[in-house]
């Protein structure tokens, strides 16, 4: 597991593709190294899946890094798949509509506070 000030990540390189796994709160101070860690995980597999569901905080500059991601997979013929997002990142992706955008299934809602 690597980690960042707030954040962690693992990869995990299975059979049938990659799967990048984030943990805690990515915001601006995160995005580049988010990206870098996107990317690598792109060039290595034909398809890579982020599992959002251990991360609880994400901002408009990681929101901008994954959808570039997904363009960049894209163009190289990978499919970036989002999955498992819960809480505050299942909101924001899901208001903003890149959870649809990026092929995400939303988890079931959280239980009301």
């Amino acid at each position: 597991m690597e980690q960042e000030t707030t954040w962690q990540w693992r990869c995990d390189i299975e059979p049938d593709g990659t799967v990048v796994t984030l943990l805690g709160e990515i915001d601006m101070a995160g995005a580049d190294h988010l990206r870098d860690v996107l990317r690598k995980a792109i060039a290595q597999a034909t398809r890579v899946d982020v599992d959002l569901a251990q991360l609880t905080f994400i901002d408009s500059a990681v929101i901008n890094t994954l959808v570039a991601a997904h363009k960049h997979a894209a163009d190289l013929d990978v499919r970036l798949t989002l999955v498992n997002p819960t809480g505050h990142v299942r909101r924001v992706l899901a208001v903003t509509g890149i959870l649809h955008t990026l092929g995400g299934t939303p988890s079931p809602p959280d239980p009301p506070a």
